[in-house]
C-alpha cells in the first residue's frame, strides 16, 4: 500500500492511496474525536497516479470536507485509517503535548515493547511500531509524508535501505541495543511458544524476518545444553544467515550481505551520526539522551522486560562455541559502545582500549 497526503488546511483533506492491490478500491476509515463516523471510498480520479503506474484505473483520490464528513472543519482530533491494513495515513490533533519532530527509533529487539510504543504515541501524531513488517513500499510513504511533522517510527529496518527518506526528511535517528546473547536466546524463546500456539500463522508476523529458525526450534530443547550444542553445530546456511550478527546488518549491511569485521567500525561511526543511542542495560543514560534531544522525557520509568527463561537460556548460549561466532561482531560493537556509555555516564566500567567514536553523544 502506497499513500501522500497532499492538503491539510482549512478543514480539507485531499491525497490518495493506492492498496496493495493495484486494480482495487481503497476504502479509509474517518475517525473523529476517537469515534469511528465514516468509512468513504475514493472520490476524485487520480490521472498521475495512473500515468505513474501505480494503479490501473487511477481512481483513488480522495478531497474529505464538511460536506463528505460533517464536523471534520472544526474537529479537534481527525484520524484517517486505511481500512485493508489498519495503517493510520494521516491525524492531526489540537493537543498541545505532540512533539513536533521526525523520530526513527531502531529498536534492535525482537519482542514488541509495547510500553514504549504506548509512550511515544500518546507525544507524537503518528506513530509507527515493528515498522520492519510494512511493506518497502508503504513505508517509503510513511517516511516521506510531507505533512507528517510529528511522526515517530519504531522497528528494525535495514539503516542502508531507507536512509535516503531518513536523510531527506531531517529525522531524528535513535537506537537501543542489547546484550546479543540475551537478545538471541529471547528470540529462540518467542519463536519456540509461536511453534507450539494453535495461532501460529497468526504470531509468525511479529517475528518477521526470522522464519528460517522456526524449523529449528521445533526440535531443539532449549534447557538442554547438548540439544543446544548439537543444534548450533548443524544450522543450515539460511538459519545462521537469521542467527548472525544481526544488530551490525541492520545498521550498516546492504540486504543480504553478510557481516564482516570491518563492519564493526562502520557500525560505530554510524551510530556516532545518530542523535541517541543506548544499550537496555543503561535505559538510565538512553533516556538522557532521548529527552535532551527530543525536549520530552519520552521513556521516562519504562524498565526493560525480558520473557521468561530468557537469562537463564543466555547463560546456556554463553557457553557454546558457535553462538560466539555467530554473535562475534555483533559483541565487539556491543562491548565498544557499552564502554562509551559507561564511560560517559560515570559507570564503573572501564573506557575500552582504542578510540571508540562517540556513539552515545548527547547533541
Amino acid at each position: 500500500m502506497q499513500f501522500h497526503i497532499d492538503r491539510q488546511a482549512n478543514g480539507v483533506l485531499s491525497g490518495w492511496i493506492v492498496p496493495n492491490n493495484p486494480g482495487g478500491t481503497p476504502h479509509v476509515k474517518v475517525i473523529v474525536n476517537d469515534e469511528e463516523i465514516a468509512v468513504i471510498g475514493p472520490n476524485v480520479n487520480r490521472q498521475d497516479i495512473k500515468d505513474l503506474g501505480l494503479h490501473t484505473t487511477g481512481f483513488v483520490g480522495f478531497h474529505i470536507d464538511d460536506k463528505i464528513v460533517k464536523g471534520i472543519q472544526k474537529a479537534d482530533n481527525v484520524q484517517l485509517v486505511e481500512q485493508e491494513t489498519g495503517l493510520m495515513v494521516h491525524r492531526h490533533t489540537a493537543s498541545p503535548f505532540r512533539i513536533e519532530k521526525r523520530v526513527m527509533f531502531f529498536n534492535l529487539c525482537v519482542v514488541p515493547q509495547i510500553r514504549m510504543r504506548n509512550m511515544a504515541s500518546d507525544l507524537f501524531s503518528l506513530t509507527y511500531t515493528n515498522s520492519e513488517r510494512i511493506t518497502f513500499a508503504t513505508i517509503s510513504s510513511i517516511l516521506i509524508n510531507h505533512n507528517a511533522h510529528s511522526q515517530f517510527v519504531m522497528g528494525r529496518n535495514n539503516h542502508n535501505r531507507i536512509a535516503e527518506f531518513l536523510l531527506s526528511r531531517e529525522y531524528m535517528r535513535i537506537a537501543l541495543l542489547r546484550d546479543p546473547i540475551v537478545e538471541l536466546a529471547e528470540r529462540l524463546i518467542m519463536i519456540k511458544q509461536i511453534s507450539r500456539s494453535s495461532n501460529r500463522k497468526l504470531l509468525e508476523n511479529l517475528v518477521s524476518g526470522l522464519e528460517n529458525l522456526f524449523g529449528l526450534c521445533e526440535t531443539i530443547d532449549l534447557e538442554s545444553e547438548e540439544s543446544l550444542q548439537d543444534a548450533f553445530t548443524r544450522l543450515r546456511p539460511q538459519q545462521a544467515q537469521a542467527i548472525a550478527d544481526p544488530f551490525v546488518r541492520t545498521l550498516v549491511c546492504d540486504q543480504g550481505d553478510a557481516p564482516e569485521e570491518r563492519h564493526i567500525s562502520m557500525a560505530l561511526d554510524r551510530l556516532a551520526e545518530f542523535d541517541a543511542v543506548g544499550v537496555e542495560e543503561r535505559i538510565d543514560a538512553f533516556n538522557a539522551c532521548v529527552e535532551e534531544v527530543t525536549g520530552r522525557d519520552i521513556f521516562g520509568g519504562y524498565e526493560p522486560y525480558a520473557l521468561p527463561g530468557t537469562m537463564e537460556l543466555a547463560e546456556r548460549l554463553q557457553g557454546i562455541d558457535k553462538v560466539q561466532e555467530y554473535l562475534e561482531f555483533d559483541a565487539l560493537l556491543y562491548r565498544e559502545l557499552r564502554g562509551v556509555i559507561d564511560t560517559e555516564f560515570g559507570a564503573a566500567a572501564p573506557a575500552p582500549a582504542g578510540g571508540v567514536p562517540q556513539a552515545a553523544q548527547r547533541r
